[in-house]
């Protein structure tokens, strides 16, 4: 009889427990609109009219009276990015965390990590943008390895970082770790075997070629080497031959 009375006491217990937390996030008025998503299609679109109109004032009115009808997980990033634009960063910080914390929403992950970049803390750009990449944003590979080379000076993990984003696709990371081969490392075969590497998918034959040979002075015995070289630092290397 004692344990069953505790347990109707518990029950009850979780019961306005529950409603409290129901009364403390009600539904808007808004959102229980049967126009609401309608609504926020309208707003949505007008948002975006308004941010290619540069009038990010507007937009941000627009972007938060449409989440106000319909949360989504773009309609916070794009509010994000607005007061990003007009460098609000405080807000821009405030919403991309939002975003995450509720949908765990890679674009402002990445974006997240731009925006600490803006306001030079470095630290937790680094942090976005690499949590962004496990998230498939090649983006943050590539970001990840530019912070390493350009603020932190660490090339190690800037190679490292440049070679991850080029397992996953990113062209700009061929074109950035070529140069730090190239200008740091003065390791000009493998810097020319990543040139070689973007032929077909960032350029043309003629174009690598000739700059590899006219800005670089690179020399036939090397070009041929490093042909060969890019077949193995590359998932995709480029097989059509140099001559």
């Amino acid at each position: 009889m004692k344990n069953k009375l505790l347990i109707k006491i518990l029950l009850l217990s979780l019961m306005f427990i529950g409603q409290g937390a129901l009364a403390q996030n009600p539904l808007s008025v808004k959102q229980i609109d049967p126009q609401a998503k309608a609504k926020s299609d309208t707003l949505y679109n007008q948002a975006h009219r308004a941010y290619s109109n540069k009038n990010y004032e507007k937009a941000i009115r627009l972007y938060s009276e449409s989440y106000e009808y319909k949360p989504s997980a773009d309609v916070i990033n794009n509010l994000a990015a607005t007061y990003e634009k007009i460098k609000d960063y405080e807000n821009a910080i405030k919403w991309y965390k939002i975003n995450i914390d509720r949908y765990n929403d890679r674009d402002s992950m990445f974006n997240l990590g731009v925006t600490y970049k803006h306001i030079e803390d470095y630290s937790k750009s680094m942090e976005y943008f690499q949590r962004s990449f496990t998230y498939g944003v090649s983006r943050g590979g590539f970001s990840s390895a530019l912070l390493y080379e350009e603020r932190f000076s660490d090339i190690p993990n800037a190679i490292k970082w440049y070679k991850k984003a080029i397992v996953k696709g990113n062209l700009d990371a061929y074109d950035n770790i070529s140069l730090l081969y190239h200008d740091i490392k003065k390791d000009n075969l493998t810097a020319s075997a990543y040139y070689i590497a973007t032929i077909d998918k960032s350029y043309s034959k003629k174009e690598i070629i000739d700059f590899l040979k006219n800005d670089w002075k690179i020399d036939k015995a090397t070009l041929k080497k490093a042909y060969e070289l890019q077949k193995t630092l590359v998932p995709d290397p480029y097989t059509g031959g140099i001559d």
